[in-house]
């Protein structure tokens, strides 16, 4: 693979960001000055990163790349956001779990593979995998995988009616996320505050959950993204309905209802249509 290190550098400026603000979280301002004068490749989780916070493929900036594992992960994260459970299973059917090198990319499988045994209450193998992400494969470098993976694990003991663990687990979620040094994504950030924001929702904890989900919309809003802002206006809408806020929770619905028309792929319409029924 060859980094294109002039194409960073022409997207970055197009976005208005120095060199410092497309680092911030993610790595040193050094680093990215190296990739762009010495077309320097970081490692993948990085380069994940960046081309998440410019909304670039990594394709854009990156010669050669072919369709290896990150295109993998990246496709059943795409269906796991668009509601499509069966893909994302099959997709990880695909993925040669005794060909993944790099305990990054192995943190990454068994989250995910988490992930979509709690969507699919397969509760007891979602916990034990999850429990890798956070032992066996921790990396060296603290990314947001512990944040998105502690809320996994918060939201299988809810499911298993353990409403007391889960509330510990979700606070330790907002810990970990409100240590800056954690690297991650935009879209990973905004699923990490979406995921937060329906765990408290859950367990009742409503303002908790305006005040997380506010923070994912603040940090969509600021980088112009409608990823899962649907969903954040829901879960938001949510909230204040159920604090008796029903002149505000009208309004937001009806931003929610506006922003999944807009995105093309939204699997909340219906939720959302259901929410404003109760306001009518």
């Amino acid at each position: 693979m060859r980094l294109r290190g002039d194409v960073l550098k022409k997207i970055r400026r197009k976005r208005g960001l120095s060199q410092t603000a497309l680092a911030e979280g993610i790595c040193t301002q050094a680093t990215i000055s190296l990739m762009e004068k010495q077309n320097r490749l970081p490692k993948m989780n990085i380069l994940t990163a960046i081309c998440e916070r410019l909304n670039i493929p990594t394709e854009r900036i990156v010669e050669n790349s072919g369709s290896g594992i990150n295109d993998q992960f990246n496709t059943i994260v795409n269906d796991l956001v668009a509601g499509k459970l069966d893909e994302a299973v099959d997709g990880l059917n695909k993925i040669p779990i005794k060909k993944i090198e790099s305990d990054f990319d192995k943190q990454r499988y068994y989250y995910l593979l988490g992930t979509v045994q709690v969507k699919s209450d397969k509760i007891d193998e979602a916990i034990f995998n999850f429990e890798l992400v956070l032992t066996q494969f921790a990396t060296t470098s603290a990314n947001i995988y512990l944040a998105m993976t502690t809320a996994g694990m918060a939201l299988a003991y809810y499911k298993r009616n353990d409403p007391e663990r889960a509330q510990r687990l979700t606070d330790r979620a907002v810990r970990l996320i409100d240590n800056k040094k954690l690297i991650g994504s935009l879209h990973q950030w905004a699923s990490i505050y979406c995921q937060i924001g329906e765990l408290y929702g859950n367990l009742g904890n409503y303002k908790e959950s305006k005040k997380i989900v506010e923070r994912g919309i603040e940090l969509c809003r600021d980088h112009d993204s409608l990823f899962i802002l649907d969903e954040l206006y829901l879960i938001l809408g949510k909230d204040e309905l159920a604090l008796g806020e029903k002149d505000e929770a009208k309004k937001t619905l009806e931003i929610a209802k506006s922003i999944s028309i807009a995105r093309r792929e939204s699997f909340v319409k219906d939720e959302i249509e259901k929410e404003l029924k109760k306001l009518n």
